[in-house]
């Protein structure tokens, strides 16, 4: 048994595959890389169930660092032979023989935690891995690149009052945090610069704040994570800050629904904003709502520790226009407090 699997996962994964048209999917070799990752491992389930369910034939491989760790996930995928494995560092390049349809590239890391204690990793995964997987996508025809971006890359925009795919602003590349939006935007250029060169398809999305059921709670240092491990541990939240910020959250099942739906487009070549806007909400709200629906948590608003708040994008948070996301007939449908008592149900502290 999967440990990612429970009544909620599954009930997350049947509604996905209700609504997704998987069969261009269909007989077709499909990579995921990161697959331990959070939204990773969510698509690989997904994609796994959909063809033990008989929705579509779908060839599977996932790649991670941690062979034990995907067992541990995946293990009766793995064992019904619906799904194969690739344990290795997506650093170095994959072996020649292998080529693919698809491919899902989500390796890299956002915690604060590793943004704090290797830059250089985080540099890496994203650079590096970007031109391993654009080369492996080289090697079939008509393969498409589906790149996991983040909001993060408009950087410091003071014009715009709502970001589109064309908003940008500037990065201090010395910022210590930058390892993490630099290394993103130097990826969408490298795989732009296949798209000219060597007609590589692709689609980039700009992913804001994900959660859900099987995220990493202890030791993430993003704020949803944080406090939902205060939470299932019955411990105090206590804030970094002085909880005014503002954060919009997107259920996991809304996020694996917006990448299915832009990565089988049959364009070319296309970017998108990936974030439920709908819901805005300040960091101090957020504490607050996540004690309420675990039962009463206490929150304490006085930073708890000051010198952590540099880990946290400093930049104001501005909207992202999601019109294009929208155009393909997606919406969020989860609401944050539905989404937050799903993920304290199906979660496991760790």
């Amino acid at each position: 048994m999967s440990v990612l699997l429970n009544d909620i996962v599954r009930e997350d994964i049947s509604r996905i595959l209700g609504c997704c048209d998987l069969s261009p999917l269909d007989s077709r070799d499909v990579l995921i890389t990161g697959a331990n990752g959070h939204i990773a491992s969510y698509l690989a389930i997904t994609l796994a169930e959909a063809r033990k369910r008989g929705l579509a034939d779908i060839r599977l491989t996932i790649l991670s660092r941690s062979l034990p760790r995907m067992r541990e996930s995946f293990g009766e995928y793995i064992e019904a032979g619906l799904v194969d494995v690739l344990a290795q560092d997506v650093t170095s390049p994959l072996p020649p023989a292998l080529s693919f349809d698809y491919i899902f590239h989500f390796a890299g890391n956002a915690s604060p935690h590793f943004i704090a204690t290797d830059p250089i990793g985080i540099l890496r995964a994203n650079i590096q891995g970007a031109f391993n997987m654009a080369d492996t996508c080289l090697r079939r025809h008509d393969s498409k690149l589906i790149f996991a971006s983040t909001r993060e890359v408009y950087g410091a925009n003071l014009t715009d009052q709502v970001l589109t795919e064309t908003s940008f602003g500037s990065l201090d590349p010395l910022d210590p945090r930058s390892c993490y939006p630099e290394s993103k935007r130097a990826a969408e250029s490298i795989i732009e610069a296949y798209h000219i060169q060597h007609a590589l398809r692709y689609t980039i999305m700009r992913i804001a704040h994900v959660y859900g059921p099987g995220m990493k709670l202890s030791g993430d240092g993003r704020v949803m994570s944080d406090f939902l491990a205060n939470a299932m541990h019955k411990e105090p939240i206590r804030l970094n800050s002085d909880g005014s910020a503002l954060r919009s959250f997107c259920y996991i099942t809304d996020c694996i629904r917006a990448i299915l739906m832009a990565a089988l487009t049959p364009e070319d070549a296309g970017i998108y904003n990936l974030s439920n806007e709908t819901e805005e909400i300040s960091v101090g709200d957020l504490a607050l709502t996540i004690g309420r629906l675990a039962g009463g948590i206490e929150v304490s608003m006085k930073p708890s520790d000051p010198a952590s708040a540099g880990l946290y994008c400093a930049y104001k948070r501005k909207p992202l226009d999601c019109s294009r996301l929208l155009s393909l007939g997606w919406k969020p449908e989860v609401l944050l407090s539905a989404g937050i008592d799903r993920t304290l149900r199906g979660s496991v502290p760790d």
